[in-house]
């Protein structure tokens, strides 16, 4: 076998690894005998130089096989999780999966944390103070017999290669790569024992994939993948150019989950949350066709049953609701004023850059998250203002990132923008397989 050295100096030139090489390379990462330099060296080589689909399976397996697997069938009930490529104000699982769970589901949700301009799942409910997103494979076992469904984040345990991985690429550009993300996402579900997997696509000028051809790429390379592992998954293609719902940070989108589990969402998170549970009741095998599940799903997201569940998520994993929300009171806040006129489209990656550097993400590996730092808006793109009035309200626990990110949303307001279409619907494509 090759060393690490050679292996690294062989993916520069561009020849391929071969499966049994993947395989020493990512053992190397979880024990340590491969560097984060050296990790770092071969994420910047695959983004330069590209892997092929036998690399991209290797990787994929090897980092599923590189820590501990949760079982098939721990539940009584069919085991479907959904995925979300990465967008901007991205708190759908927080709200899909209570509506799941209510639909009959089980749904092992193993979240990431933010990468690049991107918010994770697993840092938002870590918002909620107490809330714990590492726990022990045998607590979680537990929690899919009893109560079908955990939401956690990546431990020691889970794909600990990916881990390192994943924070590596966070921090070093190399984000935006096919064989990459399709890894990353497969090896992690690949451990949870599941039935079906539907994975929303985003594509727009705030995705890591800004054209539907990249993003179909993506979900075909995926595609290959869960063909070989046996895995059924579902594609909904879904658009990011404008933030998604009314809010950009991890505290505010856990309070607008809740809030459109309550009935009082908005449209774009509905739509989606929608789509995303009727294609995850079918996969499950729950009812016979799409209008029976649309049926079941509508029966459950009328009936407010939703909030219930999403609370009794978090108090069985410790977190406190009503402490948090009293935190929050008591956190720095500025009002952005709008002129008369029609609301402009904002750059949706910006935006959650603006909140990054307020706190509200990671810019080196060793920076602690601000869970309060955000923006709230009050006012949707193209909504027209009778008079000059607020729009949006930034938040910050500290009062100079606060004016900070006031400032930094202003500009972005005033900036002018390149005109855009508002379209009827987020849904752009739904691929089925399986």
């Amino acid at each position: 076998m090759k060393t690490i050295k050679e292996l690294l100096r062989a993916k520069r030139d561009g020849h391929n690894w071969t499966a049994a090489e993947v395989e020493f390379f990512v053992n190397s990462v979880v024990t340590g005998a491969a560097s984060n330099a050296q990790a770092a060296a071969f994420l910047m080589a695959a983004c330069t130089r590209g892997l092929n689909t036998m690399e991209i399976a290797a990787l994929t397996s090897s980092m599923a096989a590189s820590g501990a697997q949760l079982g098939r069938g721990l539940s009584s009930r069919k085991a479907i999780d959904k995925h979300s490529t990465g967008g901007v104000g991205d708190k759908i699982s927080l709200v899909l999966t209570p509506i799941a769970v209510e639909c009959g589901l089980a749904v092992p949700m193993i979240s990431g944390r933010g990468l690049g301009h991107t918010g994770g799942t697993t840092d938002k409910l870590e918002s909620v103070q107490g809330f714990q997103t590492i726990l022990p494979m045998d607590q979680m076992q537990q929690l899919l017999v009893e109560h079908h469904t955990f939401m956690v984040g990546q431990s020691d345990l889970i794909a600990p290669a990916d881990k390192i991985l994943y924070r590596l690429r966070d921090v070093t550009g190399t984000v935006e790569n096919v064989g990459l993300i399709a890894s990353s996402i497969l090896s992690k579900k690949l451990t949870e024992g599941l039935d079906g997997l539907v994975m929303d696509m985003k594509v727009g000028s705030a995705a890591f994939m800004q054209s539907f051809d990249d993003s179909r790429q993506l979900a075909e390379e995926m595609l290959r993948i869960c063909k070989a592992c046996s895995l059924p998954i579902t594609f909904v293609f879904t658009r990011m150019d404008t933030v998604i719902g009314n809010s950009v940070g991890n505290w505010v989108e856990m309070v607008e989950a809740e809030q459109t589990l309550a009935g009082n969402g908005w449209e774009d998170v509905n739509e989606i949350t929608k789509q995303l549970a009727i294609e995850m009741v079918l996969l499950g095998g729950e009812v016979a066709n799409e209008d029976l599940a649309e049926k079941k799903v509508s029966d459950v997201i009328s009936s407010g049953r939703g909030v219930t569940t999403f609370h009794d998520i978090l108090k069985r994993q410790g977190g406190d609701w009503d402490a948090s929300a009293k935190k929050f009171e008591r956190v720095f806040s500025k009002d952005i004023v709008g002129l008369a006129g029609a609301v402009p489209h904002v750059d949706a990656r910006e935006l959650s850059l603006a909140v990054l550097r307020a706190g509200g993400g990671r810019q080196i590996e060793t920076d602690v998250i601000d869970p309060f730092a955000g923006i709230v808006f009050h006012k949707k793109p193209f909504d027209v203002l009778e008079h000059d009035g607020v729009v949006a309200t930034v938040y910050a626990s500290l009062p100079e990132k606060c004016l900070a990110l006031q400032r930094e949303v202003e500009q972005l307001l005033q900036t002018t923008m390149a005109p855009v279409v508002e379209e009827p619907s987020r849904i752009i494509d739904i691929w089925r397989w399986g």
